[in-house]
């Protein structure tokens, strides 16, 4: 008789699953699916506030006028700017990400 007890996620307390093979699959594409809607979501987050920032910047005529080459000049260097300021932010993010990582392996590796 197996003894262990499985909590919501199929997981036993020693690390066994009793979940079958396959359905382990489909949660894993579950899982995925979910982090590309959030991936989705959050560039369509950033292209929103690059718009809407760069539009109270840039653009001071009616919209029925065309885009003079001040504020054309205006959109694409606040583009650029927010786009080198992502850069900076997800370097910083996978640089402390990995500098975490090799934490976990340090502590890790005295505690055996």
């Amino acid at each position: 008789m197996n003894a262990d007890r499985y909590d919501e996620f199929g997981q036993s307390a020693s690390g066994t699953s009793s979940l079958h093979p396959s359905d382990a699959v489909k949660m894993q594409q579950a899982v995925q699916e979910i982090e590309k809607m959030v991936q989705i979501q959050t560039q369509m987050e950033i292209i929103k506030n690059i718009n809407s920032k760069c539009f109270e910047r840039c653009i001071f005529k009616p919209a029925s006028s065309p885009l003079g080459n001040g504020e054309r000049q205006c959109l694409a260097k606040c583009m650029d700017r927010f786009q080198d300021g992502l850069k900076v932010v997800n370097q910083t993010i996978m640089q402390r990400h990995r500098q975490e990582q090799l934490a976990a392996q340090d502590s890790a590796g005295m505690s055996l």
